[in-house]
């Protein structure tokens, strides 16, 4: 069911400071930067091999990427599989007791109770542009 890793989300303080460190440290750059009203959140993408690092910062402490930096503080919040038959997955995963999420086309959510705490998400992989 589950292929390459392709996403690492780490929740962060200050994005501008983090995105200035990984693009620093570990010579990546960033694709794209966004929000999501709808999550709490700002964030950058940034391209590494097959898949990508996500920093986000929380805009809103009630959702759960703010909730999650004020119980842990700064660190990993999700892993991203690649995974071929997203349906046919989350059809799996249900038959098994497994809390999902999957409200939007072409990604599910595991619930972090089912998966020992990780929140998993279940994707295709993207496509980066070369420049």
């Amino acid at each position: 069911m589950l292929g390459d890793i392709v996403e690492l989300s780490v929740v962060v303080r200050n994005l501008d400071a983090a995105v200035e460190r990984f693009t620093r440290l570990f010579g990546l750059h960033v694709h794209r930067r966004g929000a999501s009203e709808e999550f709490g959140f700002k964030n950058a993408i940034l391209p590494t091999g097959i898949g990508h690092i996500e920093l986000l910062e929380p805009t809103d402490p009630t959702k759960p990427v703010g909730r999650f930096l004020e119980r842990h503080g700064e660190g990993v919040y999700l892993v991203g599989f690649e995974v071929q038959d997203i349906p046919g997955s989350v059809s799996q995963l249900r038959a098994h007791g497994v809390r999902v999420d999957s409200r939007r086309p072409n990604v599910a959510w595991i619930h972090p109770q089912d998966a020992h705490g990780v929140f998993v998400e279940l994707r295709k992989r993207e496509e980066y542009l070369t420049a």
